[in-house]
């Protein structure tokens, strides 16, 4: 009897050593684990994220993406990765097309919202108006026979400098930018077939900066209306 209980104290006083050996395991499998995903791109690493926390019952964030992981609301490191194909291809053609007309006016990029079609405010409308210039319509013209057979949702941005207008037609730079995305909004109504449920505007006056204020360079550059081509997935609500 004496030799039995021995042997079970002995027992008991090593079950330590199972947790300990579970513990080893876990952290070793973590390092593994950690040494993969720095070997992926991001868009996998978002992937292998909602895979994870849907594993343990998290609830992953919108999109399916960590927000260190998905950029910001004018975008991130990791947005030429995870870019939809189509919006890439359209980019491209438009770069193409665009090297037709010099000093155009417009600039493209993808960033998180999508792909951004920039118009240059010092191009497209005289200082203070909201109509489009008549030189600068073929460019817009070509613009919207890209864009034409599009589905995706598109929003229409417009933006200005800090510099007061005087001006009797619009009481402040909210409505100035807002008149210049609207004109851009009919003209892509008039001359596309594009629906009218897929487009939205909006006018940001100048709180939206993209460069320094306080040159003429900089305000010439936050003076734009942005044609914003949204990923498809978002007609679907997500």
């Amino acid at each position: 009897m004496d030799h039995e209980e021995g042997g079970g104290g002995h027992d008991s006083s090593e079950r330590w050593l199972v947790s300990y050996a579970d513990f080893i395991t876990l952290l070793f499998a973590l390092f593994v684990l950690l040494y993969a995903l720095s070997m992926q791109s991001s868009d996998q690493v978002n992937r292998a994220w909602v895979a994870m926390a849907t594993g343990v019952g998290m609830r992953p964030h919108r999109g399916g993406l960590r927000p260190e992981l998905g950029g910001t609301a004018r975008g991130g490191s990791s947005t030429s990765e995870r870019s939809d194909p189509m919006l890439t291809a359209t980019r491209q053609r438009l770069d193409q097309l665009l090297s037709q007309f010099p000093n155009s006016g417009v600039t493209t990029k993808l960033d998180s919202r999508g792909l951004i079609i920039s118009l240059s405010a010092a191009r497209f409308f005289a200082s203070g108006e909201a109509d489009i210039a008549p030189e600068q319509i073929p460019v817009l013209a070509a613009v919207c026979k890209h864009i034409d057979h599009l589905s995706n949702p598109i929003e229409i941005d417009g933006f200005t400098d800090p510099v007061p207008i005087h001006d009797g037609r619009f009481r402040d730079n909210w409505e100035l930018s807002a008149a210049r995305a609207a004109t851009v909004l009919r003209y892509l109504i008039a001359n596309t077939a594009l629906a009218p449920e897929q487009l939205v505007l909006a006018g940001y006056g100048p709180y939206r900066a993209i460069a320094d204020n306080s040159t003429e360079a900089g305000r010439a550059i936050n003076r734009r209306v942005e044609i914003v081509l949204r990923p498809p997935e978002e007609t679907n609500g997500n």
